[in-house]
C-alpha cells in the first residue's frame, strides 16, 4: 500500500505539468483568419501570432503540413509589435500565410509545429521554444457555372501570353524542334498555384516539358505571382499536325463572372527532309552494306586465326584442368555407375599415368573378363572395388619419392 502513493503522486505531477505546459504553449501561439471562406483558386489569408515575454531572438521556422488539393505558402516577412492580454505585456511576431485550393467544400488545415527564440525579459538568454499552430477549418466554394473538372484561378487581374521559337507554319521538315514559352501572371496569387501547361500533342510529335520558373513579388502589401514554362515539340514523322488550343479560365470576383483566354491552335505539315527523301534506298543499302562488310571482316579474321586461338585456349584450359585429371574423374564416375564399357574406355587414357599394381591389375582383368569373356555380362559388373584400388594406387604414386629414402628415426 505504501508503494502506491508515490507512484500516483508522480503520475499526478506529470499530468499537471503536461497540462500547464500545453496551456503555456497555447498562450504562445494564436491564429487569426479574417475570412474563413474563399473561392476555388483564390487566396485565403490567415495569420499566425507568436508571443514572447521579452524580445524574440534567432530565426523562426514552420513545418507546413500537406493539405489535399491545396498549396500553402508563407507570405512576406514577419511583423513585430506589442500587445497586452489580461494585464500582461507581450511581444508579438505576426506571420502571414496564404492558402490556394482546388478542393471544393470544407477543408481542414491540421496543426503544424513552429520553433522560435524567445527571451523571458528585455535582456537575457534566448530560449528555444517549440509550439503547435492550432488546427483551423475553412470553406472553399466553387463559383456557379464553372466546370469542376477544370483547373480554376480566382483573381481580379490575370494574364497569359505565349511565345514561339520558331513559329511552326506551312511546311516543316521532320526532326524540326519548336519551343513554346507560356507565361501566366496574376495578382493576389503565388506562381505555384497557377495552372501547369498541358503537354498534349498528336501522335508523331513528342513533347518535352521544361521545369516551370515561379516568381512571387510582395511590394507594399501587394502580392503577385508569375509562372513561366517552356514546352519543346519534336516532329518525329511526316504528316499534317494540329497542336490543340490551350484555354485558361479564371474567375473574376469583382464582377462575379468567368473569364477565359485561349492560346490558338497551330497547324502545319511535316515532310521528310530533302536529303532523306532524295536517296532513302541508297542510304538504307549503304547502312546494310556497311554492317555486312564489318560482319564479313570479323568472320574472315576469326577463320584465319582460328587455329592459333584454338591452340592457345586449349593450352590454357589444360593448365587449369589437366587431361589426366579429367580422365581420372571419368574413370571413377564410370566405376560409381557400374558402367563397364565407360570404365574400360577411360582406363585406356589412364594406364600410362597410373601403372597398375597387383591388386589393380587383377581388377582390370576382371573388368575385361566381364566385357570380352566367353560368358560376358557387363551389366553384372560392380566397379566399387576397382574405384577403391585405383584411388589407393593414385595416392601412393602422388607421395614424393624422396620421403621413402629417409633413414629410420630409431635404427
Amino acid at each position: 500500500m505504501t508503494t502506491k502513493f508515490p507512484v500516483l503522486a508522480l503520475v499526478f505531477a506529470w499530468l499537471v505539468t503536461s497540462v500547464i505546459s500545453a496551456r503555456a504553449a497555447a498562450e504562445l501561439v494564436a491564429v487569426k483568419v479574417p475570412l474563413a471562406k474563399a473561392y476555388v483558386g483564390q487566396r485565403l489569408p490567415f495569420f499566425v501570432e507568436l508571443r514572447s515575454k521579452g524580445p524574440f531572438g534567432g530565426a523562426t521556422s514552420f513545418t507546413l503540413p500537406e493539405v489535399p488539393g491545396s498549396i500553402l505558402v508563407k507570405v512576406g516577412d514577419p511583423v513585430v509589435s506589442s500587445d497586452e492580454v489580461d494585464g500582461q505585456s507581450w511581444f508579438v511576431q505576426t506571420h502571414e500565410f496564404a492558402l490556394f485550393s482546388q478542393h471544393e467544400g470544407p477543408l481542414r488545415i491540421p496543426e503544424f509545429p513552429v520553433r522560435f527564440g524567445s527571451r523571458e525579459a528585455i535582456s537575457g538568454p534566448v530560449m528555444e521554444m517549440e509550439a503547435k499552430v492550432p488546427m483551423l477549418s475553412v470553406e472553399i466554394e466553387r463559383p456557379a457555372g464553372t466546370d469542376p473538372q477544370r483547373f480554376l484561378v480566382t483573381a481580379q487581374n490575370f494574364s497569359v501570353e505565349e511565345r514561339w521559337n520558331p513559329v511552326p507554319s506551312g511546311e516543316v521538315k521532320t526532326g524540326a524542334v519548336f519551343k513554346r514559352t507560356i507565361t501566366q501572371s496574376a495578382d493576389d496569387m503565388t506562381g505555384m498555384a497557377l495552372a501547369p501547361a498541358p503537354t498534349t500533342a498528336p501522335e508523331g510529335i513528342h513533347v518535352y516539358p521544361g521545369n516551370p520558373e515561379v516568381e512571387d513579388k510582395t511590394e507594399r502589401g501587394d502580392f503577385s505571382g508569375q509562372r513561366t514554362e517552356t514546352l519543346t515539340y519534336l516532329v518525329e514523322r511526316p504528316g499534317t499536325y494540329t497542336l490543340p488550343a490551350i484555354r485558361y479560365d479564371w474567375w473574376n470576383p469583382e464582377p462575379g463572372r468567368l473569364e477565359s483566354k485561349t492560346l490558338p491552335a497551330v497547324r502545319f505539315t511535316a515532310i521528310a527532309s530533302p536529303e532523306i527523301a532524295a536517296k532513302p534506298a541508297s542510304e538504307r543499302w549503304f547502312l546494310v552494306g556497311g554492317i555486312l562488310a564489318v560482319a564479313a571482316g570479323l568472320t574472315a579474321l576469326g577463320w584465319y586465326f582460328r587455329l592459333p586461338v584454338q591452340h592457345t585456349l586449349q593450352s590454357l584450359w589444360n593448365r587449369i584442368d589437366p587431361p589426366e585429371r579429367r580422365a581420372e574423374r571419368a574413370f571413377l564416375r564410370a566405376c560409381r555407375r557400374n558402367d563397364a564399357r565407360a570404365a574400360a574406355h577411360a582406363w585406356t587414357s589412364l594406364r600410362d599415368d597410373v601403372p597398375a599394381d597387383e591388386a589393380l591389375h587383377g581388377l582390370i582383368i576382371d573388368l575385361q573378363r566381364h566385357l570380352y569373356g566367353a560368358s560376358a555380362s557387363p551389366d553384372s559388373w560392380n566397379g566399387s572395388a576397382l574405384a577403391r584400388a585405383f584411388r589407393h594406387r593414385s595416392r601412393k604414386l602422388s607421395v614424393p619419392t624422396g620421403f621413402a629414402s629417409l633413414p629410420p628415426l630409431n635404427p
